[in-house]
Order: C-alpha cells, then structure tokens, then sequence
C-alpha cells in the first residue's frame, strides 16, 4: 500500500496538471482551477478516510466538520449573538468531528466498501450536488469539481495496487486486489448500503447533458492537441 505522502503528492501533481489543461482549453476559469487542483488532491486521500488512526481519516473529517460549521453559523438566524454563533460552530464542528467520526469507524474496514469504485461515483456525485446546491456553481462546473474528484480517488486506488505487486522479486503480494473494485462482495451489507446511498446521491445531481457533450465532444480534443505542444 502506497504511504500517505505518495498519495497526495501524485494526486497533487496529477489534479494540478489536469486543472491546468481545463484552465488553457476553456473548461475552468483560474478560480475553478484552482479547486480542480485542490479537489483532486482531496479525492486522492479520501479512500483512506476509513482508516481510523490515519492521518487523511482525520484530516479529511476536519475539513468536513469545519465546513459544516461555517455553513451551519451562516444559514443561522442573524438574531443570534456573537457568543451563540460561536457555541453553534464549536458543537457542529464537534459532532462531526469526534462522535459521528468513531461511529463511521465502528461500522467501516479499511480497504472494505469505501475502497472500491463504487464509493469514488458516492463521494463524485456527493461533490457534484455540494457544488451546484450549496456553492451555486453551475451544472457543467459542478460535475467537473465531481470528476476531478473521482479521478483523485480511482488514482488512489490504481497506486495501492501498483504498490501490491513486488516487481523486483517477481511476486504479487497477499494485498493485491484489495483496493481497485467495483465493491466489497465480503461485506454484503455494507456494500448494499453504499450502493443505496450512491443511488441517492445520484438522484441529488444536476443535469449531466452539457458536461458530457463537453468532454465527449471532438472539438474539445481538436482544442486540446493545438493548445498541447508550442
């Protein structure tokens, strides 16, 4: 299994090369390349978000409840203090963050369910919703934040197999084909549970037509292969 350093600095290097393409091409503006680089960063870590002791597990939770509080200080009412406003932030922060984290670790194995392709379509769609429902992007710019995380996350999982095989002693180690799967077929349940929330977050995302013509189309790689090389 590849380390968390490995992780992030191929997820960091490969999202920032991508976002520069978007950026050149026309598919983002500089702001929206910039989070392409920084969601694909997040979605290289976010599959070991189940390993409990780990740093991604913690930072990535951080980064959630973090988020969740200023949204929930935000949306508050304004008749509300400064102090009380505070108090709200600080026990939205800590729900997530301490009681919802243990209990997510009680019920989930590391390379179990989330590690599988199924939970990287859960956290592209869950992305693309976020952005476009609670951001306000638009649907094309919201599906693209929801790629680049998906790409972030199947990389992860391409490494940790690469990492499984020992090329120089010509050995393949008890770990491969453990993380790159469709699900975890031992965890029935589990799984089912994934695939329903999958299926609810799907329901949850903007209309796809204009984003995949986009990526699809052959003028977008016309683009691509003027804008490549000097």
């Amino acid at each position: 299994m590849a380390n968390f350093s490995t992780h992030i600095s191929v997820a960091a290097a490969g999202a920032g090369l991508l976002s520069v393409l978007c950026l050149q091409v026309g598919l983002a503006e500089p702001r929206e390349a910039l989070m392409l680089a920084l969601l694909g960063t997040i979605g290289g870590i976010l599959p070991d978000i189940d390993l409990q002791h780990a740093y991604p597990s913690r930072i990535m939770f951080s980064l959630f409840a973090i988020l969740a509080a200023f949204m929930v200080v935000f949306s508050s009412e304004n008749n509300l203090s400064i102090v009380e406003l505070w108090g709200v932030g600080l026990l939205t922060f800590g729900l997530i963050r301490f009681p919802i984290w243990t209990v997510f670790h009680e019920y989930t194995t590391h390379r179990g369910s989330i590690h599988s392709l199924v939970a990287a379509l859960l956290f592209m769609f869950l992305m693309t919703a976020f952005a476009h429902h609670v951001m306000g992007e638009s649907p094309f710019v919201a599906w693209l934040f929801g790629l680049f995380v998906f790409l972030g996350f199947v990389l992860h999982l391409v490494l940790d197999e690469l990492y499984s095989v020992d090329f120089m002693n010509h050995r393949i180690k008890r770990s491969f084909g453990t993380a790159l799967k469709i699900l975890d077929w031992k965890k029935r349940e589990k799984s089912t549970a994934l695939v329903v929330a999958t299926i609810i977050a799907w329901a949850l995302v903007p209309d796809s037509h204009a984003f995949w013509d986009t990526l699809l189309s052959a003028d977008t790689y016309r683009i691509i292969g003027a804008r490549l090389l000097p």
